[in-house]
């Protein structure tokens, strides 16, 4: 078995027993770059591009939005007894709608664990490093 696939269990073994509670904001609200890119990384694409999101994924108040589309937060869920959280997300991209839910985790170093499921049925994960706050318009 391997790191991801044991971590997947422990955290769904903790949605089952920990439960849920609704909440209103995501914990996790910032600039963030995927893994490979520096912040220094993000902002030179996001400059190259004339758009913030080029570079970055950012989470604010209102939803996530990167380069691939702009997502607003159906619902917010904490898991009573950690730091993670599920959050369902209502997006469109190029004239499409589509939505679906992240389980969000930080990690040590300024870094959060994304795990993204589409159909409920199959996942992936991406690790995000924190570069700062939300700049205000």
């Amino acid at each position: 078995m391997n790191l991801f696939s044991a971590l997947w269990i422990a955290v769904l073994a903790s949605v089952f027993s920990a439960g849920t509670a609704a909440t209103e904001t995501v914990h996790f609200s910032g600039l963030y770059v995927p893994q490979g890119l520096s912040c220094e990384d993000g902002a030179q694409i996001s400059a190259e591009y004339g758009d913030l999101r080029a570079g970055y994924v950012i989470y604010d108040d209102e939803g996530r939005k990167s380069d691939d589309g702009d997502c607003s937060y159906a619902q917010v869920q904490a898991l009573r007894g950690t730091a993670m959280q599920i959050v369902d997300l209502s997006c469109s991209y190029d004239g499409q709608s589509y939505g679906y839910r992240q389980l969000l985790t930080p990690l040590e170093g300024n870094r959060m664990l994304v795990v993204n499921s589409n159909d409920g049925t199959t996942s992936r994960f991406q690790i995000y490093t924190y570069c700062s706050w939300v700049p205000e318009n």
